[in-house]
């Protein structure tokens, strides 16, 4: 006892050490458990290759690791800007973004390192991605790649007609709704399931994933946001409102938010539990609440109000509410999931879609005092079948752009008298998609509109709107459609730019 004095030793000392070496056991134990056990809930897997899998572990171990450090080692890219000055966008590694299209034929058999080389130095990630050998899922659909190159987003804006101060815009606009998130990860004051669903869209529409730098923390929030307001509803719908119309909205855009997210996580490096579940779930709710009845079969109705009264359809067309149930389709589509009733759903809404064209080649109602009417969603519909009618709605198309073309010459785009946001949403994607002259005279009217209407701050100040109200009065709703705008240049692919083998022309 004299000498453990001597050298400065008591039982304060003593009980430290002890205590140090139990923390420091207990850290190495937890810590070697949740190395073993980290979860990829959006991985897709399919329950036939679990034997396989299996084998495959070691072998797959490194390349795994590999892959998943790639987005954080990748540099950002310097993108020169002209105006307001030089903006950093992050890039999404070359090795994900050459992966062939989901719509690619399954090869021969994998090689044992998991990886097949298709020829020109890309590879197949078919067993790394936990998948059987006759799955053909992918990292990123070909439809989509574009979005996620900095480089590429700045050529195709050239190629499209935009300007470099668009994807400045685009910056400021991200920056702006990252200050508007509300504290349980959503967005807006009301009808937050829409509203997050369609800020997300704005994210994912440039990349901006859980791993990005700049946002992924918002992203990560708004996705978890929408997947416990799934869990917590009784139907697994994503809205809080089954008794009143906004909530069938609110579920057809957040699903296009999840699937949009689902296609773009496997990118990333960071877990989203629930995702894959909360999304399925929600593509096959549309599709179960798709109108049957003769008079208003493959579309849909305000059905989460349906449901709470007792029927999942109705003998009610709306064809607003049925454009963001197509796009969640089309989401569905696009990550390769095989989902029942998926095919069949799509056919059925072009189907709907086309038999509402009028003799004066619009689509809607044909009393222009009503609020649902052809001169406001007609190219709801014309996008409806440019991106999902497989090529053979050609005749019905062509006439869709021919009423609106004459509706846009007769009544330009002006911000100060007509902007009815919503209404421009689809129309831009729809001139975007026929491409042409058509394109260059619609984007010279739309384009100064918009970036003459953003604030400093990033924001977009009201513009004078005919219908509807909420496109004036809401700024996150403001906001929200006119970043899908500017973003409208490389968000997806243009129908005739894609490959013969595409997700939608299969």
């Amino acid at each position: 006892m004299r000498g453990w004095r001597t050298l400065g030793g008591g039982s304060l000392v003593f009980s430290l050490a002890i205590h140090a070496i139990i923390i420091a056991a207990a850290c190495a134990i937890v810590f070697t458990v949740h190395s073993r056990h980290k979860p990829v809930d959006f991985i897709p897997r399919d329950s036939t290759i679990q034997a396989e899998a299996a084998s495959q572990k070691a072998k797959n171990t490194s390349a795994v690791k590999r892959l998943a450090a790639l987005p954080q080692r990748q540099p950002a890219a310097r993108v020169a800007i002209e105006r307001p000055g030089t903006v950093t966008l992050p890039e999404t590694p070359a090795l994900m973004l050459d992966a062939p299209d989901a719509s690619g034929s399954a090869g021969p058999a994998l090689s044992g390192s998991g990886l097949r080389d298709v020829g020109g130095g890309r590879l197949d990630f078919g067993t790394l991605m936990g998948r059987s050998k006759s799955s053909t899922l992918l990292p990123v659909p070909r439809t989509m790649r574009s979005r996620c190159s900095a480089a590429e987003r700045i050529e195709l804006l050239r190629q499209n007609g935009g300007r470099p101060e668009c994807e400045a815009a685009v910056s400021r606009s991200l920056a702006w709704l990252k200050t508007q998130q509300n504290e349980d990860g959503s967005w807006g004051r009301a009808n937050q399931s829409a509203m997050t669903g369609l800020v997300l869209l704005c994210y994912l529409g440039r990349c901006e994933t859980p791993d990005s730098p700049f946002y992924g923390d918002q992203v990560t929030k708004g996705i978890l946001h929408l997947i416990e307001t799934a869990r917590t509803n009784e139907h697994g719908f994503i809205t809080r409102d089954l008794s009143g119309s906004a909530g069938a909205y609110e579920h057809g855009i957040a699903t296009y938010a999840l699937g949009e997210m689902y296609a773009l996580a496997r990118l990333g490096t960071k877990s989203l539990p629930g995702l894959r579940e909360t999304f399925e779930n929600g593509v096959a709710l549309i599709i179960k609440t798709q109108n049957t009845e003769a008079r208003a079969r493959g579309s849909w109705d305000y059905y989460t109000r349906n449901v709470a009264g007792g029927r999942w359809t109705s003998a009610r067309q709306d064809l607003s509410v049925s454009g963001w149930q197509y796009q969640a389709l089309k989401a569905a589509k696009n990550t390769g999931l095989k989902i029942d009733g998926l095919h069949a759903a799509i056919d059925n809404c072009v189907k709907y879609l086309e038999g509402l064209q009028t003799k004066d080649g619009g689509f809607g109602g044909t009393q222009r005092d009503a609020a649902y009417n052809q001169w406001s969603l007609s190219a709801t519909a014309v996008l409806g079948m440019q991106t999902l009618g497989r090529g053979a709605k050609k005749t019905a198309v062509n006439k869709g752009m021919k009423f609106l073309r004459e509706f846009i010459a007769a009544e330009p785009l002006d911000w100060n008298t007509n902007c009815n946001l919503y209404s421009w949403y689809y129309l831009t994607q729809a001139f975007f998609q026929q491409g042409g002259d058509d394109w260059k005279r619609y984007n010279e009217q739309l384009l100064p509109q918009i970036l003459s209407s953003q604030n400093p701050d990033g924001s977009w100040r009201p513009g004078r709107a005919n219908w509807p109200p909420a496109a004036a009065a809401d700024p996150i709703y403001r906001q929200v459609l006119c970043t899908l705008q500017l973003e409208v240049y490389y968000r997806y692919l243009k129908v005739a730019d894609r490959d013969e083998g595409s997700v939608f022309d299969r």
